[in-house]
């Protein structure tokens, strides 16, 4: 800081240097007598009492600033100074509550924003233990929070959850930093960890007969496959479906989109109407088409995917009855249970997994086991599906045992987890690839599946098989680029053709779609 005076002022001023930029604060000390040409230079004795009265004043507001250790007053200063207001910065603490409350166009599910507050929490605790002394979220440093990040990743989450918890942690200190530029955020300059994007993979004509036998009985599952066959929406929007939204009359349905907001219309296929008219007989057409359906998702949607993926699993992979698993003893199954969890090193995952498997031994029920371990139910689900696999030995108790669905998942070149890819969402990936191979205009297919973008379709969501995406180009080309395609246009979309691999293909299709609407 230094002394300040301003030709068109009557105050004397500090001047502070701020990420490059100069400010300056009233110190509301007024100055008196005749004015010097400049500091330097020695005015008269009323002068040089009020300079001396901005002196102390200045040496005292340096002394706070110093006496201030964790910076939080030159902070709280400084912002003032730019946005001209009184700044409060709230407690690191308090950070979940503060991120509910920023404001947003569209207010986040109950399940995210739970996800988001508990990743804050963590976060929270941590600095508090990591930086001694912290109580303000602005004094967190930035080897506090890369400390963080890196103990995320020795924590064994996959890079996606790592990504996640670095945008939620630096978006969350850009809204609520009054003042905070990119450069200062405590979590900027740290790298997102590569990922892979695995697709669904859609489902064959055949597949779709089989899936709609094996649920035919099924008055609750029945209905939600049905919908999210014929109409490509996703698990929530079809589980919620209301009457207001259907219009059976004119044969549409016409519904605002959980995710993006966007509004679609829907045509009514005559097996979709078949179910929804024996829906109306049952509700009398008001609230939620399938009632039972949108409960549970509220409550629990993962039970909705669980029984998407048994009608899946026996419609898909019947499993012969000679590969049920032997009966061992208890004291077999725990050996071989324990033996496989200490192969698995001393990781986080791994003595979660060893609470699960030591509780549900010793007799629990896996509501006492989740209860007692503090795991999510497909967590603890997960651990003995995977115990039970690797050991060989029936451990999961129960007469009625579900479907085995490791046939529904891939495993990741990069991440831990397996990834599915036939599950609910497979049907709006069929929908879309059987619209789009059929000749169904692109601009059609985004109306009814609410996508922005034509990319996001071609790239994740148009998935049929390699030749036969390049038999069926090769017929339509001509159509499709026109009468009145040059020959070059011509010539480059059979060149994209011929050279087409297995890697590439994919690419490729996007190089088609912007060379026919060029």
């Amino acid at each position: 800081m230094a002394l300040v005076m301003k030709k068109s002022s009557q105050w004397w001023y500090a001047l502070f240097t701020s990420t490059g930029r100069r400010k300056t604060v009233n110190l509301g000390v007024r100055i008196q007598g005749q004015r010097p040409l400049s500091l330097t230079e020695i005015g008269d004795d009323e002068f040089e009492r009020s300079r001396g009265a901005a002196q102390l004043e200045y040496d005292r507001r340096q002394k706070e600033f110093e006496a201030d250790r964790t910076g939080e007053r030159a902070l709280k200063k400084l912002a003032e100074l730019k946005t001209g207001r009184k700044v409060v910065f709230p407690a690191l603490a308090d950070l979940p509550e503060l991120w509910e409350q920023i404001p947003r166009r569209k207010t986040p599910d109950e399940r995210y924003a739970n996800q988001c507050k508990i990743r804050l929490e963590r976060f929270a605790r941590f600095a508090a233990e990591h930086q001694r002394g912290l109580v303000e979220f602005v004094a967190v440093k930035p080897e506090t929070a890369r400390a963080f990040m890196d103990a995320e990743a020795t924590r064994g989450v996959s890079p996606k959850t790592w990504n996640d918890t670095l945008k939620l942690l630096r978006a969350t200190f850009k809204h609520l930093h009054p003042t905070l530029s990119e450069g200062s955020n405590p979590f900027h300059g740290l790298v997102t960890k590569a990922t892979e994007t695995v697709n669904r993979e859609p489902f064959m004509v055949e597949e779709l007969k089989a899936i709609v036998e094996a649920c035919a009985d099924d008055g609750f599952i029945r209905p939600i496959i049905i919908t999210g066959m014929c109409t490509a929406m996703r698990r929530g929007d079809c589980c919620l479906l209301k009457w207001d939204d259907v219009d059976l009359k004119a044969g549409f349905i016409t519904v605002k989109t959980a995710k993006t907001g966007e509004t679609v219309d829907i045509p009514v296929f005559p097996m979709l109407r078949e179910e929804l008219e024996r829906a109306r007989a049952a509700t009398g057409g008001k609230g939620y088409c399938f009632p039972e359906a949108a409960e549970m998702y509220r409550n629990n949607p993962d039970g909705i995917t669980w029984r998407v993926k048994q009608v899946l699993a026996k419609a898909l992979e019947p499993a012969p009855e000679s590969s049920a698993l032997p009966v061992e003893t208890a004291e077999t199954i725990r050996a071989k249970g324990f033996s496989y969890i200490d192969g698995l090193g001393g990781t986080p995952r791994a003595e979660k997994m060893r609470a699960v498997f030591t509780a549900y031994m010793d007799g629990q029920s896996l509501d006492e086991v989740i209860a007692a371990t503090g795991c999510s139910r497909g967590s603890v689900s997960g651990y003995l599906n995977e115990l039970e696999r690797e050991t060989g030995c029936q451990i999961v108790r129960g007469n009625r045992r579900a479907l085995k669905t490791d046939g529904l998942q891939t495993e990741r070149d990069i991440g831990k987890r397996r990834v599915s890819v036939r599950d609910f969402h497979s049907f709006r990936v069929t929908w879309i690839t059987l619209a789009l191979a059929a000749g169904v205009p692109l601009e059609l297919v985004q109306r009814v599946t609410g996508h922005r973008t034509a990319e996001v379709v071609m790239k994740h969501y148009f998935r049929p098989g390699r030749e036969d995406f390049r038999a069926a180009i090769f017929k339509a080309m001509p159509k499709m680029l026109g009468e009145g395609a040059t020959k070059s246009a011509i010539e480059e979309a059979r060149e994209i053709l011929t050279e087409m691999t297995a890697k590439t293909w994919r690419r490729d299709k996007v190089r088609l779609l912007r060379l026919l609407v060029r």
